[in-house]
């Protein structure tokens, strides 16, 4: 991937991993920022297939809203699919759960209402994330944002709801 994309972005590091798709931190060299790199899993990409899963990534990238993480680019680099998103350089909220436990009332209730937002915004558009988990959320500067629309949305259009190889469920 790195040779393939060397000319708009540096890889920097993993930076995690889940069933579905690795991500990398990396710095955009035209724009001079940090991105993350999400790289759909070879596997996956056999079961949904590379341009539909490119289609439904354009038509998320057109969500704008505070509380949702956009999309800034998408391609294919030597057979991998990709996305890039901007780097939140916050944590997740399940991060902050893990080291917290509790929030105060305040912030869970502000950053109820923001998911809440987000999520309205996107099932007014036609778009359902089907996996909203604080994985998923990220806190950037306080604030929550919404991530994986992406994927989420291709898997659910996509024609099988497994991934034969690995027998694991999807959605």
């Amino acid at each position: 991937l790195s040779a393939a994309i060397i000319d708009r972005y540096r890889i920097d590091r993993e930076i995690g991993q889940g069933g579905m798709a690795t991500v990398y931190l990396a710095e955009d060299l035209k724009h001079s920022r940090k991105v993350a790199i999400k790289v759909l899993h070879p596997e996956l990409s056999a079961v949904i297939g590379g341009d539909r899963f490119l289609a439904e990534i354009k038509v998320t990238a057109g969500l704008q809203h505070p509380h949702i993480l956009g999309l800034i680019d998408s391609g294919e680099a030597d057979g991998l699919l990709y996305y890039v998103m901007p780097f939140v350089a916050g944590e997740s909220l399940r991060n902050r759960l893990a080291r917290d436990k509790q929030l105060p009332i305040d912030d869970a209730l502000r950053l109820s209402k923001e998911v809440a937002s987000a999520l309205d915004y996107a099932h007014r558009a036609g778009i359902v994330h089907r996996d909203i988990k604080p994985e998923n959320i990220l806190l950037s500067e306080g604030h929550a944002v919404i991530a994986d629309f992406g994927i989420a949305k291709a898997v659910s259009e996509s024609e099988s709801a497994r991934l034969t190889q690995t027998g694991q469920l999807i959605g």
